[in-house]
């Protein structure tokens, strides 16, 4: 009875895998290819001010797009938002700046991974607690669950003996 609970929770953990990777490659698969010459070309590459550019520009989530960066984003948006960050770049602001100047104007929402403090540290430790508490809880609760099912309807010969001893002591007294 305890292999067939535990097998139902080994074919339910599987397909909540199976499920994540099948999402994981269909929304990577929405994105299609990124070509990163016509990056190369369009944008900024050499230089501190292509390199801040590009990590800017990377740090930043596409408003209109599913799972791309402004960077790699050809949307009229993102297009718009890069031309910002060239702008603020060439005038000489730091990357911290600019993130601000995006994060104040749209939001956390703008920013590809959330800032790791406040109410955001939860986004960055959940998975962790999950992955690392998660097994020992199921492994406890399964365990727990086959010894009370072990002795359900069942006593030990300690148990009797000892209420047995305990109605003599009743009777003699």
């Amino acid at each position: 009875m305890m292999t067939i609970q535990f097998s139902r929770i080994l074919k339910i953990f599987s397909l909540i895998l199976v499920n994540t990777a099948v999402a994981t490659t269909l929304i990577a698969g929405e994105s299609g290819p990124v070509d990163e010459d016509a990056l190369k070309k369009a944008w900024p590459s050499d230089g501190p001010v292509g390199e801040l550019f590009h990590e800017v520009a990377g740090s930043l989530r596409c408003p209109t797009c599913t799972g791309l960066s402004v960077l790699e984003s050809d949307a009229r948006f993102s297009q718009q938002i890069k031309q910002i960050v060239l702008e603020q770049v060439e005038a000489g602001k730091n990357r911290e700046e600019i993130l601000q100047h995006f994060t104040e104007r749209y939001g956390p929402w703008i920013l590809r991974s959330p800032p790791p403090r406040g109410f955001n540290v939860l986004a960055w430790l959940m998975p962790l607690t999950i992955l690392l508490l998660g097994p020992p809880a199921v492994w406890f609760f399964v365990w727990r669950k086959r010894r009370v099912m072990n002795t359900l309807g069942v006593r030990s010969a300690d148990d009797i003996i000892k209420e047995m001893h305990g109605r003599l002591k009743e009777m003699q007294t």
